[in-house]
C-alpha cells in the first residue's frame, strides 16, 4: 500500500530571501501603472541559467523564478514553509521509503509550447549523473539514488542505469539506496529541469543567454546584462499563469548594501536586507514597509587548507578557531544581526522529530569545549609549532586570508580577524582582498590558506552539512581542503555508517563523532548564522521570508 502526498509542512533549514542589490530607474508599485512590476536585487552576478552547472546563490534565485522543479518548497507565513506540487501534481512514496513516484502535471509546458514530461526529468537526472557534465549539485544525490554514485564516478555503471526512470510521459519513478526523509526537500531545491530537445540542440551554450534557454517556471528572461540587471516577464506558457499577478521582475545587481538600501528608500527596490541598524531605523521611520527577521540555517565558517605546512597541524588550527570571541565578532561586525555558533549545526537542525543538539545533549558545541580546555590559544599554537619542528616564535609564522569579496563587510571581517589573530596569537596575517567569485575559484583550486566559506543546507538533517567535507565526493573535498588523512577516512566511514541507522539517537551520535573531526579538530571554524532583517514594501503581497523555502513568485503581487 502506498501513501499519496500532496503537500506537507517541513522544518526550517535553508537560507531564503534575496540578497542586497542596486537600484534602477524603474519605480516599484504605486506608480499608477496597471502592470505589476517587482524590483529585487542581488549582491553578485548571475553566472548562468543552466541549472546543472550554474548553482551560485544568485543563480539559484534566478532558477527559482524560471524553472519548475517536480515540487516546490516555498516560504509561507510566520517563518514556515510548505511542499507544494509544481511540475508534478502529486507523488507516492512506497512503504519502505525507497521508491518515489511522481505524477506529472498534465498542463505543464515549456516556454516554447512543448509539453513538460517525465522524460525531461529523467534526462536531467541522467545528465547530473554523467561525469562529463560536471553537474555542480550532482554530489547531493551521491549514495541516495540507486547507481548514481557508480555512474558519476565511473564505477561500473552508466547514467542510463541510475534509479530514475520515466515509466511514461506522465510518470517518473525514482529509486533510493536507503530511506531519506529529506528527499523531497532535496528534489525541490537542487533538481531544476532542462528541456532535453533544446539542451541537446544548444549544447554548451544552453543557459548562456535568454534565447539559449527554455523555461517551465512562472517567469522567463527577456533581457540580461550580467553585471547590471536581469529582466524577467510572465511566462505565458506556465501552467499557473492565469492565476499569476506579477507581470515583470527586475533582478538588479550591486555589491554595496548601502546602495541597495538607498534604492529601497527611493522606491527603486521592493525588497532589501541589511544588518546596519542605522539604515534599519531609517527604513522603519519611513513607514512604507514591513520588517521580517528570521534566522538563517546557513552557517558561515572559516576554512583551513591543510596543504599549508602550518595548517596541517591540528593544534594550530584549533588555536586559530578558539582565538576569537564569536559574540564580540557579531556585535562588532554585524551589529548583533547574527547569531554566534559553536557547532557547524544550527540549533534547528533535526534528526527525525528532535533536534540534533537535543539528541546529543549539547555535546556538539565543540568550539566552547575547546575554549574551556585550552584557555591560552597562543600556548596551544606554540605546541603545534613544536610538533612541526618549527620555531615556537609565532612571529615567524605568516598566514594568508582570502576575503569573500570586496564589499565593506568582507573588508571589516578581514581586518578584524587580522587584528585578533595577530594580537592573540602573535602570528602575521596577510589579507588577500579579492572578488567573491575569485575566492571561490581559489578554493576550487586549493589555492588559499584561510578562506571564509558558508553553506545553506538543502535539507534538514546533519548530513546536509557534514557531507560537504566528504574527502572524495563532497563539495569541499580533499582537493579543496587538503583533508586527506586518517581523520578524513574515519569521517567517510561514519557518514556511510549513519545511512543505514534507523534509530534517531544512534544516528545523531554517529553524526556527533563526524562533527568532532570537522569542528573539534578544526578543519573549519564556525562563525555565525546571519539574522539580518528583510524589509518588504507594503504594496508587495505574499512575499514571505522563511529559514527554509524559497519565495514563490507565482504567488507574489504588487498593488498599484
Amino acid at each position: 500500500m502506498k501513501k499519496r502526498v500532496l503537500a506537507c509542512l517541513l522544518a526550517a533549514v535553508m537560507t531564503a530571501g534575496l540578497l542586497a542589490g542596486c537600484g534602477g530607474d524603474e519605480k516599484s508599485g504605486g506608480g499608477g501603472s496597471s502592470e505589476q512590476v517587482l524590483n529585487i536585487s542581488t549582491n553578485s552576478v548571475v553566472v548562468g541559467l543552466n541549472p546543472l552547472v550554474n548553482t551560485t546563490a544568485p543563480d539559484n534565485i534566478a532558477h527559482n523564478m524560471i524553472y519548475d522543479p517536480l515540487i516546490r518548497d516555498r516560504s509561507a507565513k510566520d517563518n514556515t514553509d510548505e511542499i507544494v506540487p509544481a511540475a508534478a501534481e502529486s507523488w507516492d512514496v512506497s512503504e519502505d521509503g525507497l521508491t518515489y513516484t511522481f505524477h506529472m502535471n498534465p498542463d505543464a509546458k515549456w516556454s516554447d509550447g512543448s509539453k513538460v514530461t517525465a522524460n525531461d526529468f529523467e534526462f536531467t537526472f541522467k545528465q547530473m549523473a554523467d561525469p562529463n557534465t560536471a553537474a555542480t549539485n550532482a554530489w547531493l544525490f551521491d549514495g541516495v539514488i540507486v547507481n548514481f554514485s557508480e555512474a558519476l564516478y565511473n564505477n561500473g555503471k552508466t547514467p542510463d542505469e541510475i534509479g530514475v526512470k520515466a515509466l511514461d510521459e506522465e510518470t517518473l519513478e525514482i529509486q533510493l539506496v536507503h530511506p531519506a526523509s529529506y528527499f523531497l526537500q532535496l528534489v525541490a531545491g537542487s533538481a531544476y529541469p532542462v528541456n532535453q530537445a533544446k539542451y541537446e540542440e544548444y549544447g554548451s551554450e544552453y543557459g548562456t543567454a535568454p534565447d539559449k534557454t527554455v523555461y517551465n517556471g512562472p517567469l522567463k528572461v527577456t533581457s540580461w546584462n550580467q553585471n547590471t540587471e536581469m529582466v524577467l516577464e510572465k511566462n505565458d506558457q506556465y501552467w499557473g499563469q492565469e492565476d499569476m499577478q506579477l507581470d515583470k521582475v527586475n533582478y538588479k545587481v550591486i555589491q554595496e548594501s548601502s546602495t541597495a538600501v538607498q534604492a529601497f528608500i527611493n522606491g527603486e527596490l521592493d525588497v532589501v536586507s541589511t544588518s546596519d541598524t542605522n539604515w534599519g531605523k531609517t527604513i522603519t521611520a519611513a513607514g512604507d514597509s514591513q520588517e521580517m527577521t528570521v534566522p538563517s540555517s546557513a552557517p558561515d565558517f572559516f576554512m583551513f587548507n591543510l596543504k599549508n605546512e602550518y595548517l596541517s597541524n591540528t593544534k594550530i588550527r584549533q588555536a586559530l578557531s578558539i582565538a576569537f570571541d564569536r559574540q564580540e565578532m557579531v556585535d562588532t561586525l554585524r551589529d548583533g544581526m547574527s547569531v554566534p555558533i559553536y557547532s557547524m549545526m544550527p540549533d534547528t537542525m533535526k534528526v527525525g522529530d528532535k533536534t540534533y543538539t537535543e539528541l546529543v545533549d549539547g555535546k556538539n558545541y565543540f568550539v566552547t569545549q575547546m575554549q574551556e580546555e585550552y584557555t591560552d590559544p597562543k600556548a596551544l599554537l606554540q605546541e603545534g609549532l613544536a610538533e612541526l619542528g618549527k620555531s615556537t616564535d609565532p612571529s615567524q609564522m605568516t598566514i594568508r586570508y582570502a576575503s569573500r569579496g570586496t564589499a565593506e563587510l568582507s573588508k571589516k571581517i578581514g581586518e578584524w580577524m587580522k587584528q585578533v589573530w595577530e594580537e592573540k596569537l602573535g602570528i602575521n596575517v596577510q589579507i588577500d582582498m579579492m572578488e567573491w567569485n575569485i575566492m571561490w575559484d581559489k578554493i576550487d583550486a586549493g589555492d588559499y590558506d584561510i578562506a571564509c566559506g558558508g553553506w545553506g543546507p538543502y535539507y534538514n538533517e546533519p548530513s546536509a552539512l557534514l557531507q560537504l567535507f566528504e574527502p572524495v565526493n563532497g563539495y569541499f573535498n580533499a582537493d579543496k581542503t587538503g583533508w586527506n588523512n586518517e581523520d578524513s577516512q574515519k569521517f567517510t566511514e561514519l557518514l556511510n555508517q549513519a545511512k543505514d541507522v534507523v534509530d534517531d539517537k544512534e544516528k545523531a551520535e554517529i553524526y556527533l563523532q563526524a562533527e568532532q573531526l570537522v569542528v573539534g579538530n578544526a578543519l573549519i571554524a564556525p562563525m555565525y548564522l546571519e539574522a539580518s532583517p528583510t524589509y518588504v514594501k507594503n504594496h508587495v503581497k505574499n512575499y514571505y521570508v522563511a529559514t527554509n523555502g524559497l519565495v514563490d513568485f507565482s504567488q507574489v503581487s504588487v498593488e498599484n
